[in-house]
């Protein structure tokens, strides 16, 4: 096992260096993802104060959630992108070079491809939730919750990714249908955790877990609340399981096409 997250780190490492070897395309990708995100905190923020508070969530309140969002996805396709491209894998035949290899078939398949974009998320989202941190004045003890809480969101996105994934393996050409699945996903995660009804909200914490990625450790942070913590961890074992369970099925669906690189 170590030996497998010592490729990993060490097939990062390359994936960031060639990716910032042509310095003038890498910036250029990076800072046209911050400036697009930069739009959409400017559209919340001022849609926030003509509002008012909405059930307890300020304008700050959603600064912070963005950002936790943000991170989540940059930390997913920055360092887990291969997950992504994996239904054009499957269809292309090449999971076979996945499989065949002697290092872990995840860690193999997550570092093998990388998004430049996906590090503007990932700059702008760590920025903005050290910000907030800062800006509400957390204790030693509350940044520890925080981040174990944006850890748990972390996890959870990357197997809801890998999940929706692993659907080209059970339909054929489904990768338009993957990313439909994600989109679903995705986007009750960028709204604040305020405006869902209870029952709602209870549903987008489980069944499409979606504010674990975003206004969940925001919500924790606000009651400081060990329990949601634990309940967030308690889910997030949950989608693990499930993740691992479905793989094994869909590896064992998957028919070689023979091409190896």
């Amino acid at each position: 096992m170590i030996k497998d997250i010592k490729y990993f780190i060490a097939q990062t490492k390359a994936n960031f260096g060639n990716a910032h070897a042509l310095a003038g395309s890498f910036w250029i990708g990076v800072f046209s993802m911050i400036l697009n995100n930069l739009a959409f905190f400017i559209i919340w923020i001022l849609f926030m104060r003509s509002t008012g508070v909405i059930n307890g969530w300020t304008s700050m309140d959603v600064f912070g959630m963005l950002g936790v969002a943000m991170l989540c996805f940059g930390v997913c396709h920055s360092f887990f992108y291969g997950l992504v491209e994996l239904p054009e894998i499957v269809m292309q035949g090449t999971f076979d070079n996945v499989l065949l290899s002697p290092i872990n078939s995840f860690l193999k398949l997550s570092s093998s491809y990388f998004s430049i974009t996906a590090y503007g998320d990932l700059f702008m989202g760590l920025f903005v939730v050290i910000f907030y941190g800062i800006y509400m004045k957390f204790s030693f003890y509350i940044w520890i919750i925080f981040i174990l809480a944006i850890l748990s969101g972390c996890t959870i996105f990357i197997c809801i990714r890998f999940l929706y994934s692993l659907v080209t393996f059970f339909i054929y050409d489904g990768e338009i249908i993957s990313q439909q699945l994600f989109e679903v996903f995705l986007r009750p995660g960028l709204y604040p955790g305020g405006i869902f009804p209870n029952k709602m909200k209870i549903f987008f914490m489980t069944v499409v877990p979606a504010l674990l990625t975003s206004a969940l450790p925001i919500d924790i942070i606000k009651n400081s609340s060990i329990s949601i913590l634990l309940f967030s961890f308690l889910v997030t074992t949950f989608w693990i399981f499930v993740t691992i369970f479905v793989y094994k099925i869909a590896v064992k669906r998957y028919e070689s096409g023979n091409l190896l690189r």
